[in-house]
């Protein structure tokens, strides 16, 4: 996912993608073998995560373009940079103070903020005087827990350890959901209360915090 001049293109992209992922696991969620539905949910979960992540990185290098927004007028900041490199300079030395760029003048990908957290992408945007800060942090205020546990589920499905297992079926009776069933059942069962699986629900909450900050 690349930076845009205009957030409506990024958001048409992400929404895309996003849109294929519900509708690869509704394909599975019927009557597949366990194990292939461990599979799939698995690589739904690391995609569902990366999307957003992509997402928060473009949109922070876009921002830096001064991209127009969907609703009219456009994300302003003192200093713009069109060059890539240039952006990501200060982004990356407020959350990694030492960091230099390579001899070709770009960055290592490893140095780069941790896009996925929201409190990350509010204090890089806050530190680069995005004209946008307010509508940013009521993007972030409609109380969903994606953000929190859904890198926890990436994380197990990446690891397969004991202790992501756990971390993971921990968070399950926050959503009213049996602690004993595998993180894969925990994503495709439904809240205690909600019309639809955790993983849907955790998609829609993405998608309406994207379409707030592109707005």
């Amino acid at each position: 996912m690349t930076r845009s001049s205009e957030l409506g293109c990024l958001e048409k992209v992400v929404l895309r993608r996003l849109q294929r992922l519900r509708n690869d696991l509704e394909i599975i969620s019927g009557g597949d073998p366990t194990r292939t539905r461990e599979i799939y949910v698995c690589h739904l979960t690391v995609e569902l995560l990366n999307s957003w992540s992509n997402f928060a990185r473009a949109y922070y290098l876009s921002g830096m373009l001064c991209a127009k927004r969907v609703g009219g007028g456009k994300i302003i900041v003192p200093d713009p940079r069109l060059n890539e490199n240039d952006a990501l300079e200060p982004a990356i030395l407020h959350t990694r103070h030492g960091a230099a760029r390579k001899l070709d003048g770009s960055w290592n990908r490893r140095d780069e903020p941790t896009w996925h957290d929201p409190y990350v992408l509010l204090s890089t945007c806050e530190a680069v005087h995005f004209s946008n800060l307010t509508d940013l942090q009521s993007a972030f205020s409609t109380g969903t827990r994606v953000f929190v546990d859904l890198p926890v589920f990436r994380n197990y499905f990446a690891h397969r350890n004991r202790r992501s297992r756990l971390a993971a079926e921990n968070l399950a009776p926050l959503y009213g959901i049996p602690a004993t069933r595998r993180p894969s059942e925990i994503l495709m069962s439904r809240p205690l209360g909600r019309p639809q699986m955790l993983f849907l629900e955790w998609l829609d909450d993405l998608m309406f915090v994207i379409h707030f900050m592109c707005y």
